[in-house]
């Protein structure tokens, strides 16, 4: 009995160290292959027009600005430019309600669905694209619509099952104030990275007249100073605002001194972030940073510029 333990014992740690080696092994080569990749993204960016006013609205986020919101761990974003009114991502649905969280949140804020323009999904994960079951069948979730409402079109990073879909690689127009940075390659985060080994996720650009350029992320997987340089080359603008996730998770202020400074280099008017994906003490290195321009995001909590 001890002898079979013992081999038992040999036979598991031999198979979770094969299991680290070929995990590690892959991150590796998908490191590899994101940065050749990213080096040969398009640069074919459409002509942007600018616009006079922007509003992000959180329509589903970790937290919520009073008592009375459905939040949870995900996002979705109003985002309101002179032209355009574009749904960004539609976060999750745990208890997959008929009536998805960020529409019952829409709905009590008294937002039609007739306003909105354009559906953009960040990337495909659970908590972007309506949850854990709309994820593991490759679709967008938006749960019931009112009968008399079609669902608006949709440009996403990847194929998810949605009528009226469009999945453009390279950057593009979702109104004439607002673009795409393209999809973006990065590799995947803990647990996601036990399916893949690399993820694609595309942010929102909004050119701010006589300002500059407005960066509304999902996540933020491919990095701060990735966005932030990715958006500058396109468009020909100063960044001058950053607005979602940007994934830090439990990150010391000491390791985020590097992103910010790198940001602070821009001197941004608004500084906005997530609290589904970066912890208390992350999110409170960037208030600490930039007294005057930083907010948390918060559900039905409008952020603006000017």
């Amino acid at each position: 009995m001890k002898r079979a333990a013992f081999y038992l014992l040999i036979c598991s740690a031999a198979l979770l160290l094969g299991a680290l080696a070929f995990y590690g092994l892959r991150g590796a080569l998908a490191r590899r292959a994101v940065d050749r990749e990213r080096d040969a993204l398009s640069m074919d960016a459409p002509q942007l027009a600018a616009t006079t006013r922007l509003e992000i609205l959180p329509l589903y986020e970790e937290a919520g600005a009073g008592e009375g919101w459905e939040i949870g761990h995900g996002v979705s974003y109003l985002v309101r430019t002179d032209a355009s009114t574009i749904l960004m991502d539609v976060g999750d649905n745990p208890e997959r309600r008929a009536v998805a969280p960020f529409a019952g949140n829409m709905g009590a804020l008294g937002i039609a669905w007739a306003e909105i323009d354009a559906l953009l999904v960040s990337h495909p994960h659970p908590d972007h694209v309506g949850g854990v079951e709309a994820w593991k069948s490759h679709t967008l979730a938006l749960g019931d619509l009112p009968a008399d409402v079609r669902s608006p079109p949709a440009y996403l990073p990847s194929p998810l099952a949605y009528p009226d879909a469009a999945v453009i690689p390279g950057p593009a127009l979702v109104g004439p104030d607002a673009a795409t940075t393209g999809v973006i390659p990065y590799a995947e985060t803990w647990p996601m990275s036990l399916y893949e080994a690399r993820g694609g996720e595309q942010a929102l650009v909004i050119d701010l007249q006589g300002q500059g350029l407005v960066v509304v992320t999902g996540c933020g997987h491919p990095g701060l100073e990735t966005l932030i340089e990715r958006a500058e080359a396109l468009y020909g603008r100063p960044v001058i605002g950053i607005v979602g996730g940007l994934h830090y998770g439990d990150a010391a202020a000491e390791e985020l001194a590097a992103p910010i400074r790198f940001l602070q280099q821009r001197r941004p008017l608004l500084v906005a972030l997530s609290p589904h994906d970066s912890s208390a003490p992350a999110l409170a290195a960037f208030e600490s940073a930039f007294p005057g321009v930083y907010h948390t995001l918060r559900v039905g909590e409008t952020v603006r510029l000017p």
